[in-house]
């Protein structure tokens, strides 16, 4: 017990006598500790501030049935294809993303036609909750649809004059229904042609119980999550084809991926340059040093104690210089986050251990060299100031 804490005291005492170049190897250990760290978080809240933006794009990938085509046409004469109404099972579908594992938001959608009086209107049968999820960008005038209730676009409202909270019939091939019109959906796109009901009540309608023609896919961007769940999805749905929202899905993930890679790359080298300058202050110091490692290994130290005092003064630099550069690199991210993206400061513990471990890996990498020169010494050689 008595020689460990002699051991401390010494190193105490040897890092306190050169404050000026502990204090330098701090200074670079912290700043390559804290850029790794204020990387890191602005790259993990990046991540999430995209996803985040990603969802008011709505969904990204969509799931639609492999369509049904008859060529029409007799001898040479050849008049095109002719294409039939082709149906997902909403049950394989859903058996399909619960064996993918993959965690989405999902709306299920049943195109058709429907009279409305002497017109025939396109109509699309939804889960208006999921609905809501997914696209957040449609205004709605009046109010979400509930039970026994509808949504009409703004086009087919002003050409038929429908107005929020009247009465509609709606007739299908399998039946007609009586419905109530909670609010008009404007969106400046093809929604506005089109009347929204309940999926059951589109079902009934049409004769397609249990049956959808799209899916809609929200799945979070990242790596190459997104063709992952694209490749997995059409595997697993028979009949099933899975495409991708390009002007969604692709930027977003190209976007944060060449973010990622530079984030990376500067800090590999800040890390590099960060090492050699610890290795060549720690070089200097065994240098300076060379009679008073010959003195203590001429009164008997042995090569493994004075391997274990400097060694211990990598590890007490290395956890400092982490500790401190877990909180400059804090501060540098929140920083960041705040004027760069107007996000709250977060403060991530889970970097803490990061942080060390750069400190740690940059103090012992860097002496590495200098321990060995340690060993090499001989001490008579440097005593005689060789």
């Amino acid at each position: 017990m008595a020689m460990w804490r002699w051991r401390l005291h010494l190193l105490a005492r040897s890092l306190s006598y050169r404050r000026g170049r502990t204090l330098l190897l701090l200074a670079i250990l912290a700043m390559a500790s804290s850029l790794a760290t204020s990387l890191g978080i602005v790259s993990s809240c990046m991540e999430r501030r995209v996803a985040e933006e990603v969802r008011r794009f709505g969904a990204n990938l969509v799931i639609t049935p492999e369509n049904s085509r008859v060529t029409v046409g007799s001898g040479g004469l050849n008049f095109g294809l002719i294409g039939e109404p082709a149906y997902l099972e909403r049950r394989l579908v859903e058996d399909a993303l619960q064996r993918s594992g993959l965690a989405v938001d999902s709306s299920m959608h049943l195109a058709g036609t429907l009279r409305l009086g002497g017109s025939d209107l396109p109509a699309e049968g939804v889960e208006f909750a999921a609905v809501r999820g997914l696209f957040p960008w449609w205004q709605i005038r009046g109010a979400w649809p509930g039970e026994g209730e509808v949504l009409v676009g703004s086009t087919v409202a002003a050409r038929e004059r429908i107005a929020i909270g009247s009465s509609i019939s709606l007739a299908g091939v399998a039946g007609t229904e009586q419905v109530k019109v909670a609010g008009i959906v404007t969106t400046g796109g093809e929604e506005d042609g089109i009347v929204y009901l309940p999926l059951g009540t589109m079902q009934r309608l049409i004769g397609e119980p249990g049956r959808v023609t799209m899916v809609r896919l929200l799945v979070g961007v990242g790596g190459d999550r997104l063709n992952g769940a694209r490749q997995s999805l059409t595997r697993l749905i028979p009949g099933g084809v899975t495409r991708e929202v390009r002007q969604v899905a692709r930027s977003s993930e190209s976007l944060l991926a060449k973010v990622k890679l530079l984030m990376a790359m500067v800090t590999v080298v800040v890390l590099i340059s960060a090492g050699s300058s610890v290795a060549g202050t720690m070089g200097s110091t065994v240098l300076e040093r060379g009679r008073e490692i010959g003195l203590m290994k001429a009164m008997g130290g042995s090569r493994r104690g004075v391997m274990l005092l400097f060694g211990g003064e990598a590890l007490l630099l290395g956890l400092a210089g982490g500790g401190a550069g877990y909180l400059l690199g804090s501060g540098i991210a929140a920083f960041v986050m705040h004027r760069v993206f107007a996000a709250p400061p977060e403060l991530l513990p889970a970097f803490l251990p990061i942080s060390i471990g750069v400190g740690l890996l940059l103090s012992m990498a860097g002496s590495a060299g200098p321990l060995v020169s340690v060993l090499r010494l001989d001490p008579v050689v440097s005593l005689r100031g060789e």
